[in-house]
């Protein structure tokens, strides 16, 4: 059946989420706490995403994604 993405296709979806991710203001600048709070939570699910399509990657080159 092969890959469900190439590897390139994990690389380029980090690639914008890393961007995204750096397009996001810095919480000092921000005068709310919801906004600082919005900030922070956007920016750890960034990580989290990043960490998660770094190991189906992994896995996915190991051959365990069919």
């Amino acid at each position: 059946m092969g890959r469900i993405m190439d590897p390139i296709h994990y690389d380029k979806i980090a690639d914008k989420l890393i961007q995204f991710h750096s397009k996001l203001p810095d919480t000092q600048d921000l005068e709310l706490y919801s906004a600082k709070s919005d900030v922070v939570g956007v920016k750890i699910a960034i990580a989290e995403l990043l960490t998660l399509i770094d190991d189906m990657a992994n896995r996915d080159e190991k051959g365990w994604i069919r």
